[in-house]
């Protein structure tokens, strides 16, 4: 169901052989399946999107206690390199970034290709994979690892990527 043209065929079917659909695959993985809820598929479909799915896969993503926590850590002015690691899982776990923007009204389902999508994901995981190469306290940000060649270079090594990579990770937490 991740064009317009498999919605309509599958819309067809239905109303030709008056079976419900219950549940309806959203992309290629098993995480991809969803309840079928006819208001939502069509508010998709016509590119209104759809908020209630959003709010239901966000509040479905979120631990409550991980989330207290965070929201008391940014009440503290706390931000470490874990929340922002918890924060990049949380948004792989909501399903595919395209999938997310078309349940944003106003926002064209065609608006990320699945090449930019593929290309996005693939960055959170090697930011993701350079984060399991740190310490606990490298990523409770308790050791700094900016301007700290030796663990910029451990750290890149244990996730396969150049240290540049790594360097950048630590300019965006800031």
């Amino acid at each position: 169901m991740d064009g317009h043209a498999k919605g309509g065929g599958a819309l067809s079917a239905v109303a030709a052989t008056k079976s419900p659909i219950i549940y309806i695959g959203t992309g290629e993985h098993f995480n991809d399946f969803e309840e079928f809820e006819a208001g939502s598929f069509i508010r998709r479909l016509l590119g209104l999107g759809d908020i209630q799915g959003l709010m239901k896969k966000v509040t479905e993503s979120m631990g409550s206690k991980k989330t207290q926590k965070l929201m008391e850590n940014l009440k503290e002015g706390k931000f470490t390199m874990r929340d922002m690691r918890d924060q990049f899982m949380q948004v792989l776990q909501m399903g595919s970034i395209g999938q997310l923007a078309s349940m944003i009204p106003g926002l064209n389902s065609n608006l990320i290709t699945k090449d930019k999508e593929k290309e996005s994901t693939a960055k959170i995981q090697r930011i993701l994979t350079c984060m399991d190469s740190m310490t606990k306290d490298e990523l409770d940000s308790k050791v700094s690892l900016e301007g700290n060649e030796k663990r910029i270079k451990r750290v890149a090594r244990g996730a396969g990527v150049h240290p540049a990579e790594v360097q950048f990770l630590i300019a965006q937490h800031k």
